[in-house]
């Protein structure tokens, strides 16, 4: 579903119960995206995603030696 700003806030708790019970809302402004409402349940099922695929991807790469580790972050002070 899409609502301009205008509209979400004129109808704020329509828009809520609409996230939460049907599908994520998309906010324009000015005729483009700028936010998504989403229930709380949609979002902790997209963290859990996200930071899944993250762990996923750092288990395959080869962790840096004590030596190169070091190097960093005295290279990023």
């Amino acid at each position: 579903m899409k609502t301009s700003a205008t509209e979400l806030n004129k109808h704020l708790s329509k828009y809520v119960n609409q996230a939460i019970k049907k599908e994520p809302v998309v906010v324009e402004r000015s005729g483009h995206p700028v936010v998504v409402l989403v229930s709380y349940e949609h979002y902790v099922k997209l963290e859990e995603a996200y930071w899944g695929e993250l762990a996923t991807v750092a288990d395959k790469e080869k962790p840096l030696s004590p030596k190169k580790s070091i190097d960093f972050l005295k290279s990023n002070k």
